[in-house]
């Protein structure tokens, strides 16, 4: 019962620090029980005036700055010991910092991610490390991602699409990983993640990996630090044509650009109740390609169910 308790804690303090980085939804092997999960609600505030260009290219550069709000809703629930099912879905709103016309405002619904995670091993039973895999589909949100065509900003600004503000990249698709992890004397919690995603339309695949650490202060205070990198597989950049360019033009092409991210982020969740669970956390990206140097502050609430 004690390393149930434990496990609970992380399990609510990796999906406050998931939900705090990305609206993509990355799996745990610490899932809930059967008939029991989490909602959450997740606030993301971030903003950045530079970013990377290219693969080679300097960096960070500023430019007109971007920033963005999202409110996040994430849902696990657990169907058997070993099998768990996971939703999350939002709203985002992007706007530029230094005036218009590029890049222009945009807002809409996120991407919908919806998974199962199947757990292959638990280490309450085999005493070693819990193993599990995790397969999501991805079904694209109702924000712009890109223009109709090459429009040059003089010529017909208002049919440029939503280029770099984008919340997404506005293409269906799917993703699996396979995800390791352990908790060692009831303190220390490490586990990582190791997957691919492929979406439609001429997105590029993207492999990526979650490096996760977690310190049980107590069985009601979770500390973490996450450390997550990103390889896109593509060979579009931004930059002049054939690339989305200065000018605004080819910017239909924004979805097909290689976006490589190299992030980290610290907090901590705090159960306030059985039921309540609060969380803040932080995050910063430190390299990348065609990627904006966002830093970004969210704040979660949490209510477990089931229990």
């Amino acid at each position: 019962m004690k390393a149930a308790r434990h496990m609970h804690a992380i399990a609510t303090g990796t999906v406050a620090a998931v939900l705090s980085a990305s609206a993509f939804a990355d799996g745990t092997v610490w899932l809930p029980a059967p008939g029991s999960g989490t909602f959450t609600v997740s606030y993301v505030s971030q903003e950045a005036d530079e970013m990377w260009v290219g693969k080679n290219g300097p960096g960070p550069i500023p430019f007109r700055g971007l920033e963005q709000e999202t409110v996040l809703f994430d849902m696990t629930y657990g169907i058997s010991d070993a099998v768990a099912l996971d939703a999350s879905v939002g709203r985002s709103e992007v706007s530029p910092t230094h005036g218009r016309p590029i890049p222009i405002e945009t807002d809409g619904r996120t991407d919908l991610n919806v998974g199962v995670t199947w757990r292959l091993m638990d280490e309450l039973i085999t005493g070693g490390a819990s193993v599990a895999v995790r397969a999501g589909a991805i079904l694209a949100g109702d924000y712009e991602a890109g223009g109709p065509g090459p429009v040059a900003v003089m010529g017909d600004a208002s049919r440029v699409g939503a280029g770099p503000t984008a919340i997404g990249d506005g293409a269906d698709g799917f993703e699996v990983s396979a995800i390791v992890g352990r908790v060692f004397g009831d303190r220390l919690a490490l586990s990582a993640e190791l997957g691919t995603r492929n979406r439609t339309s001429g997105v590029p695949r993207e492999n990526f990996a979650n490096l996760d650490g977690h310190w049980i202060v107590t069985p009601r205070l979770v500390l973490s630090l996450r450390y997550y990198i990103q390889d896109s597989t593509g060979d579009v950049d931004i930059g002049p044509p054939p690339g989305p360019g200065k000018h605004g033009t080819y910017w239909h092409l924004f979805p097909e650009v290689a976006e490589d991210v190299e992030r980290v982020s610290v907090g901590g969740t705090l159960s306030v109740t059985d039921r309540i669970n609060v969380g803040v956390h932080w995050f910063q990206v430190l390299d990348g390609r065609n990627t904006a140097e966002f830093d970004a502050l969210g704040g979660t609430l949490t209510y477990n169910f089931g229990l």
